[in-house]
């Protein structure tokens, strides 16, 4: 049932909330930034029910979830992102007036977390923020300082392992690729409209999906 608030025992003070949707019933993985000891459905936004095991569960590298199900969860990290990272790596990115902000960060981003927030509205990675390889996005009022573990330069994508991906008149598209995805990054946006991981665009086991218009070039390795 839509709305349906889950009561739990409480989580570590680490643990971290993200929000992962599976869209048309469609397998969505959503990725934390790697080291997931556990984690917990804490709020099922779904009609489609979220049972861990069958629609949803964890791996150390992020969530997944199928059949529809859709909903925030906690997870706590096995190693635990330092809580003051070095100067320099922190970036403060505000959503002005309830619209979608994105803060380019320099560098290719491995992994992000949020430090402090400073809005009455929520941060919910996965929902009003997030972050794919070259930046930090917000939205719905979230405003906060994001700290950011990466590269300088992205590495070069693999030239055999891209797809062209489109959402054409926004409806959702999906690009299957054949073998199994470890993992997926946007190596060229096409659209006007924004492609955002998990947002506009994804991945699952078998190839890639996009939405609301995003077009892009995607590159992708396979396990």
């Amino acid at each position: 049932m839509a709305g349906l608030v889950l009561l739990c025992l409480p989580f570590a003070a680490s643990a971290a909330r993200i929000f992962c949707e599976s869209r048309d019933y469609h397998q969505n993985y959503c990725p934390t930034g790697g080291n997931v000891a556990d984690a917990r459905l804490v709020y099922q936004q779904s009609q489609s029910p979220c049972i861990q095991g069958n629609t949803w569960g964890y791996d150390s590298g992020g969530i997944w979830v199928t059949q529809g199900c859709s909903g925030e969860f906690d997870y706590n990290w096995r190693n635990p992102p330092p809580s003051m990272p070095p100067p320099g790596l922190q970036i403060a990115c505000d959503s002005r007036d309830y619209r979608q902000q994105f803060c380019p960060s320099g560098r290719y981003i491995t992994q992000a977390w949020l430090v402090e927030q400073r809005s009455q509205s929520p941060c919910i990675q996965g929902q009003s923020w997030g972050f794919q390889q070259d930046g930090i996005w917000v939205a719905s009022g979230c405003a906060g300082t994001f700290a950011i573990q990466g590269n300088r330069a992205p590495p070069p994508p693999p030239p055999i392992n891209s797809v062209a991906c489109e959402s054409r008149d926004y409806q959702q598209g999906f690009c299957p690729v054949g073998p199994y995805i470890a993992r997926a990054w946007l190596v060229e946006q096409r659209s006007q409209s924004p492609c955002i991981i998990n947002q506009t665009w994804g991945f699952q086991r078998n190839g890639i999906w996009v939405n609301q218009g995003c077009s892009a070039v995607f590159s992708y390795e396979t396990r």
